[in-house]
């Protein structure tokens, strides 16, 4: 054992030593200098150190989730709790003016359902009430450390807004802030809303339409956006909605567009002239273009007896918010391809003139006024021509459902003159314009139109068939 220490020592010994030869010649055993062991227990004590330190962060970490997670529960075991809700109908009710109802308040930081929301208005001004379904949202992670519910957007899957006529002497009011609720948009996917007093047809009836709502910044207010749906003037045929953009602000609404079409090529757009506000009238323009003619006219209406294509740069459409029946249209339009059927007089001029294609004058141009109310639809200034064929110049009415108006019926010279200086019938003029001219009273109603134009025929084109001699009067029905 002695002799091996010793041998471990001459060995260490030769490892620690070195020979080593000087410049000069000379050597010298020059010894190795072992590393002190205190920097090697500065060593360790550093990674005990470091040990400690990340123990301690993993505890601190641990301790923190814990926390977290308590306060997380706190918070969606208190905003699903009934005060809570009263309160959010509180606050909703004071921003709008409204009774409200909450129905299944669920909120959780992964989605958030309310399965209804209703708001009803007390009846004098122009809200009656909004009825919301199946609303969602996913909050905020900040939601949950505040009392304000946050996030980008509120989903619902359907609702209906109810308006009517406010009472004389009611203002709208301006919206106040909401404290418990914070979002960038509401967003409805199938919204329908009416206009009118409470069991009447609606004045003004939207459906189906996906609404959005957001906040104005600078005016304090919000905004409304429209995509889609159909909507309904009146008596008015449906038009599809492509899109609408209308602003609440300081107790105003502001309609700046809504842009429809109908068929394949029609397109109708309004831009709100005057606001909806407390005692004035709301005036919009109208702009027509490929439009229908029997749409414009409405099919139960005067479009039976009209159909074509109308172009409208310039029309207005008022009303009065405060009255169901104010309703008011005035707009200059021009037509092309448009067809004329149903009138008797059109019959009774194919008979004497024998030519088939008088009974239903088609590919014609027209122009004139339409003037529309609750109690009359009204057609002036009109001017309907097929170039040498027909002319028709002069007013069509119908008041509920019955027709009236002077038309002045035009048909070229060739056909009606008997010789040179004397008409066919004396009821026609000497020609005018390479016309002759006669004068038409109309009547009856849209199922069965009327008039006098045989009346006013003094003479029969050709000698009525004895065999017939009700020919003329069957041909003109």
């Amino acid at each position: 054992m002695d002799e091996l220490r010793r041998g471990k020592r001459e060995k260490s010994s030769r490892k620690e030593t070195e020979l080593v030869t000087r410049p000069d010649g000379s050597q010298v055993m020059r010894v190795r200098k072992r590393k002190r062991r205190k920097e090697s227990s500065t060593r360790g004590s550093k990674k005990i150190r470091s040990r400690r330190y990340g123990l301690f962060l993993s505890i601190g970490f641990v301790v923190l989730l814990i926390i977290a997670g308590i306060s997380l529960l706190l918070a969606v075991a208190r905003f699903n709790s009934k005060g809570f809700r009263d309160s959010l109908s509180v606050s909703l009710g004071e921003a709008s003016a409204a009774k409200v109802r909450l129905t299944d308040l669920s909120i959780n930081p992964f989605k958030s359902r309310l399965k209804s929301a209703q708001f009803s208005w007390s009846g004098e001004g122009i809200p009656r009430s909004l009825e919301l379904a199946e609303l969602e949202t996913r909050l905020d992670a900040s939601s949950f450390l505040s009392s304000r519910l946050r996030g980008r957007e509120v989903r619902a899957r359907s609702g209906i807004l109810r308006l009517g006529p406010p009472l004389e002497a009611n203002e709208l009011k301006p919206l106040k802030n909401e404290e418990f609720l914070e979002f960038s948009s509401y967003r409805c996917s199938q919204f329908d809303l009416e206009y009118g007093a409470e069991g009447e047809v609606p004045m003004f009836h939207l459906r189906d339409s996906e609404v959005t709502v957001r906040e104005l910044e600078n005016e304090g207010g919000i905004q409304f956006i429209l995509n889609g749906g159909f909507v309904r003037f009146g008596s008015w045929a449906e038009l599809r909605v492509s899109q609408g953009l209308g602003e609440w602000s300081n107790g105003v609404f502001q309609l700046s567009s809504l842009n429809t079409k109908v068929g394949e090529s029609g397109v109708a757009r309004f831009e709100g002239l005057k606001p909806i506000a407390s005692g004035n009238s709301v005036l919009l323009s109208v702009q027509l273009s490929q439009f229908p003619l029997e749409q414009l006219l409405g099919e139960e209406s005067m479009g039976r007896l009209l159909r074509g294509q109308v172009d409208a740069r310039t029309g207005t459409l008022a009303f009065d918010p405060r009255r169901q029946d104010s309703g008011q249209l005035e707009l200059q339009f021009v037509g092309k391809e448009v067809a004329i059927e149903g009138f008797r007089f059109l019959g009774g001029l194919a008979s004497i003139l024998r030519k088939e294609r008088y009974a239903r004058p088609e590919g014609g141009t027209m122009k004139g006024t339409l003037s529309w109310n609750r109690e009359q639809f009204e057609i002036r200034d009109l001017r309907y021509e097929i170039r040498s064929h027909i002319v028709l110049t002069g007013t069509i009415a119908v008041s509920n459902q019955k027709l009236s108006g002077a038309l002045r019926l035009g048909v070229p010279e060739a056909l009606m003159m008997k010789t040179l200086t004397e008409p066919r019938y004396s009821s026609f003029s000497v020609p005018s314009q390479g016309y002759c001219w006669t004068e038409i009273e109309l009547g009856g109603t849209l199922e069965q139109p009327s008039d006098n134009f045989l009346r006013r025929l003094q003479a029969t084109p050709v000698t009525p068939d004895p065999a017939d001699p009700g020919q003329l009067e069957k041909s003109s029905r």
